[in-house]
């Protein structure tokens, strides 16, 4: 019994990880480079992202920030993590207006 409910508790926790990380994708796209850019050098670092995403998906209500909102700071930043290793594709260890955009 407890191994099965541990699986099942594991599982919704990888399912809604999941739907998070590409809530937080349309999140970002839909974000504003330059208030995500805090020290306004022209590149959103990893703290800059994180900061910048949490806040945005903490300052609302939806179904996206409700989820997000469930998981711990562990899981939220290792999302967050994956999320601004996607977009910088490149590994340069930031994230330019390019990539912020998809071009």
């Amino acid at each position: 019994m407890f191994k099965s409910s541990t699986r099942h508790i594991l599982m919704s926790i990888a399912a809604l990880a999941a739907l998070s990380t590409a809530s937080v994708a349309n999140a970002q796209m839909r974000g504003n480079f330059e208030e995500a850019d805090a020290d306004h050098d022209g590149k959103v670092t990893l703290q800059e992202f994180q900061t910048y995403a949490t806040q945005q998906l903490k300052a609302h209500d939806g179904p996206m920030a409700q989820r997000f909102k469930q998981l711990s700071p562990d899981q939220q930043a290792a999302i967050l993590q994956k999320r601004f290793e996607k977009a910088d594709s490149s590994h340069k260890g930031f994230i330019t207006q390019q990539d912020w955009s998809g071009s």
